[in-house]
This record gives C-alpha cells, structure tokens and sequence, in this order.
C-alpha cells in the first residue's frame, strides 16, 4: 500500500514497512551560508530543539562521527536519546550540494537523513529522512508520527536559523 500526504512543507510516504518524510524550506541566501548552517555541527544544541549536545568524535575527509544527545518529544511522550551519527558532507565541483546522515547508533539507529541544496533565486533546502518503521523502538504508527515531527522540527529550526543569519 503506497501513502502520500502533504502537512504544510512536509510530505509523508509510505510504502510497506518504510516510510519517507521529506520537508523543505526556502531562503534568499547563499549556497555557502547555508551550508555554514548546516555543517556548523557543534552549534546545533544553540537552535535545534532537543538536541542538547552533538560532539564530533572523528573526521576524514568529508566524513564526520558525530555523538548527539537529546530528546526525542512528541506530543505524547518525551524520550531521552544518546546516539552516533555518521556524516558524509558532498561538494559537486566544489559546490556544496548535500549532506548524507546516517544515525549507526541509539533509538533511531539505521535511520537515514538527507540534506540538498537546491540553487535558485530563493534556495531551497530539503531534508529527507527515510526509516523502516519495524526497527524503531516506537510503534508502527507513532514512528510515523515522530518522524514527522522530528523532520518538521529540523526544517523550522534552519529556517529561523538562516534567517536570524541573514538579518
């Protein structure tokens, strides 16, 4: 069975145990301040709700571990997390393009995210996070709703970021 919803600059897909919840947002700034923000990893605790540190434990080249504690909150719950992700940041040409996330530990283990820049005269940027439902610790269908709410948390709090920046 294939789901598609759209909630404000969120979309919601799902497609058997996998569920896709992507979420844009668009800015009048650079691909380089953007990409500042965005890769600008031990400052997210200052902007990004629930996370309440990310410390970088290796970098190579263009990819980072990163240890990230938080909460994950819904309006059901609250849920202390402590996890590693790891961070593949790609440059085309030089040119900031996207970042790759893969969460390799914690409650949201094997979850993928994905930032892209898209150019134009307003910028776009999208987040995607991709999870197979029966792996999270949540049930089927607050997993869908942590989810959304997670992704919806992340594309609002680098909006206000890119633009308290621009300002």
């Amino acid at each position: 069975m294939v789901e598609a919803q759209t909630v404000g600059q969120t979309r919601i897909h799902q497609e058997g145990n996998f569920l896709t919840v992507e979420g844009t947002v668009s800015a009048p700034v650079t691909r380089v301040a953007a990409w500042a923000i965005l890769t600008d990893y031990t400052r997210f605790p200052e902007f990004v709700p629930g996370i309440h540190s990310n410390r970088i434990l290796q970098q190579r080249n263009n990819f980072k571990l990163i240890e990230q504690r938080g909460m994950i909150t819904s309006d059901q719950f609250e849920m202390p997390f402590q996890g590693v992700i790891q961070v593949e940041e790609i440059k085309r040409d030089g040119v900031p393009d996207s970042i790759k996330i893969l969460f390799v530990s914690g409650p949201l283990k094997d979850v993928q995210g994905e930032w892209n820049i898209q150019p134009g005269k307003q910028l776009g940027l999208t987040y995607r996070m991709r999870m197979d439902i029966t792996k999270t610790p949540f049930p089927p269908p607050m997993a869908v709703l942590i989810a959304e709410q997670q992704v919806r948390t992340w594309v609002d709090a680098f909006s206000r970021e890119i633009k308290r920046i621009k300002q």
